[in-house]
């Protein structure tokens, strides 16, 4: 069965950072700080009756073969995006591996860039594609 993976860590002035839910509908839920609460607390039982003071959410950049999009519009230019949810870790990576490329030793960022990216297909109905398919492995996850 998959898990949830969630990401948290504590901040400068010693508050918990904690997020990792993905939506793929577009929609947010109406109350986000209390949508992730249960998911806070099963991971810090102990943190049940504190407040949380900011919530915020967004869309994620999904690459079709999951796999960050990098490379160079020019020879100063460099981009990575399109980190399939998983942007927390590997834009550290990315980022390290861009910072070498512009130092010239771009052998490690050219060859994630040489990765081949295809457009998601579906057109208008990409999106209720995208939210039936991400339902039925979530349901096929907790079947199993």
């Amino acid at each position: 069965m998959c898990g949830k993976i969630y990401y948290f860590r504590l901040t400068g002035d010693n508050r918990l950072l904690f997020g990792g839910q993905a939506s793929y509908s577009t929609l947010e839920p109406a109350n986000l700080a209390e949508y992730m609460r249960p998911k806070m607390t099963k991971v810090f039982p102990q943190l049940r009756d504190v407040t949380i003071t900011h919530a915020w959410g967004g869309y994620i950049a999904i690459t079709y073969n999951r796999i960050p999009d990098c490379g160079r519009l020019s020879p100063t230019t460099f981009y990575a995006h399109g980190f399939s949810g998983h942007g927390v870790a590997l834009s550290n990576l990315y980022g390290k591996l861009m910072a070498e490329a512009i130092q010239g030793q771009a052998e490690r960022f050219d060859m994630l860039a040489r990765v081949k990216h295809l457009p998601f297909p579906g057109g208008a109905i990409r999106t209720p594609m995208l939210v039936a398919a991400m339902l039925f492995y979530r349901m096929k996850d907790a079947l199993s």
